[in-house]
């Protein structure tokens, strides 16, 4: 039997499977719809219920003023308390005027767009710096000038007047403690305000923390220097004494070396560096020393390359083809070999890095030790002190009689240069760029005449 014209199956025909809808009564058949078509978008979908909630939601709009979901319980209920003229009190309304309501408009609906933002210079930005603050404010943070204004009314108000510094009944503090009556008006402040309103010092930073040397700042002298030292102690100072002055010494010697004139030689004399200058400036008369290029040297010509033939090339290339090989096997067999030598290995490893310990060691020594020593930190170089020491005859029993040596100024200001704070320096020298012209008062003349 075939279908009806209808798009109905008939009821006597069956089907194939339970799941079929042939040979079921009034059933009809399903519509081939093309759905990749925007036009059968709006033909074939059912939008029915979208209309009704959206014509529900303007509905609301235009008589509530919005939606009643999200109305608060005190717009939409009243409370009844019992009493009739506490309740005409409580949901009495004010009536406005007339003229008020004839400049209201008539839709509830709000406006599409905010007006005050085209009237105000840049109003949709203070808007959205408004809304962005009520939200960090339901979150606990507020703006700088609001904290501080909090920090001020939580502050206690203080109605007595501070000691002064001569009462002698006042309390006592321990002043290199950490905690002073005196910080107690700062505490619960904001570390930045004080820091603007120079009531608190700047935190200071690491790096200033850190010494520029390692060295004391008075350094322990020898016991030699002692006004009463032990002969042996004494002995030794003047023998550190003793070098520093022959290595003076030693440099002076190397420079008169120097600058002294080689044997034979005599002092340049105007003449002689005159005659020294002018040499070369005269031409010679001798054709021989102005003479050109001899003849042997016009024929001698450079060599020729011979060229290679096919024969030698091949040779050649055979020849490094063969090298080539020679060198993969030996490597070959070197790597073979290295497999009974791993005992060697192991060993000249660990001396190895027993060498690289050692010299790590040696370089943290030498680290230190350039800690202790002085920097460059100017155009001049640090030179160490002359060292303080008495001779011989010049030790006595007392201190009473002892002459002192050296200068305590000198040393502080040499601690100062050994220690990185300052640089090295010398004594400036001071030239006069005028004469002194030395003139006789008239008063003095009439004395001395």
């Amino acid at each position: 039997m075939a279908p009806t014209k209808g798009g109905r199956v008939d009821e006597e025909f069956l089907g194939f499977s339970s799941l079929s809808k042939c040979g079921k009564k009034g059933t009809e058949k399903r519509k081939r719809v093309n759905r990749n078509k925007k036009k059968s978008w709006k033909r074939h979908s059912d939008v029915r219920d979208v209309e009704e909630f959206l014509e529900d939601v303007r509905l609301q709009e235009r008589t509530a003023g919005g939606l009643l979901a999200e109305k608060e319980d005190a717009n939409l209920f009243f409370v009844d308390t019992g009493n009739d003229e506490k309740d005409s009190k409580v949901n009495k309304r004010v009536k406005p005027l007339r003229i008020d309501l004839i400049l209201q408009p008539d839709s509830k609906i709000p406006a599409p767009k905010d007006i005050s933002s085209h009237q105000i210079p840049n109003g949709q930005k203070i808007r959205r710096k408004r809304e962005r603050e009520e939200k960090l404010e339901k979150r606990g943070i507020f703006p700088r000038s609001e904290r501080l204004l909090m920090a001020q009314l939580k502050k206690p108000k203080t109605t007595h007047k501070p000691e002064t510094n001569n009462n002698p009944s006042r309390g006592f503090y321990d002043l290199w403690g950490e905690s002073s009556p005196l910080d107690s008006a700062l505490e619960g402040k904001d570390q930045w305000y004080l820091e603007q309103t120079k009531k608190s010092r700047v935190k200071r930073p690491e790096r200033l923390n850190k010494k520029p040397s390692q060295l004391p700042a008075v350094e322990v002298v020898a016991p030699g220097a002692s006004y009463n030292p032990t002969y042996e102690s004494h002995q030794m100072l003047l023998l550190q004494a003793h070098e520093v002055e022959v290595k003076k010494l030693k440099e002076e010697q190397k420079l008169e070396r120097q600058l002294k004139l080689p044997e034979g030689a005599e002092v340049p004399t105007e003449e002689s560096r005159l005659r020294e200058l002018c040499e070369g400036l005269v031409e010679e008369s001798d054709d021989e020393a102005v003479g050109g290029v001899s003849e042997e040297q016009k024929t001698v010509s450079l060599p020729q390359r011979e060229r290679k033939t096919e024969r030698q090339r091949k040779k050649e290339k055979e020849a490094k083809i063969l090298k080539a090989r020679q060198d993969a096997e030996k490597v070959a067999k070197q790597r073979r070999q290295g497999l009974f030598q791993l005992k060697s290995m192991f060993a000249s490893l660990k001396s190895r890095q027993a060498e690289l310990l050692r010299r790590k060691k040696l370089r943290e020594e030498k680290r230190k030790l350039q800690a202790l020593q002085p920097r460059r930190l100017g155009r001049l170089k640090y030179k160490e002190s002359d060292i303080d020491v008495h001779l011989s005859e010049e030790l006595t029993d007392s201190l009473r009689k002892l002459k002192p040596e050296g200068s305590l100024a000198k040393d502080r200001f040499k601690s100062f240069q050994k220690r990185n704070l300052i640089e090295p320096r010398e004594r400036a020298k001071f030239k006069r760029k005028l004469k002194v012209k030395y003139v006789e008062k008239r008063a003095f003349r009439e004395i001395t005449l």
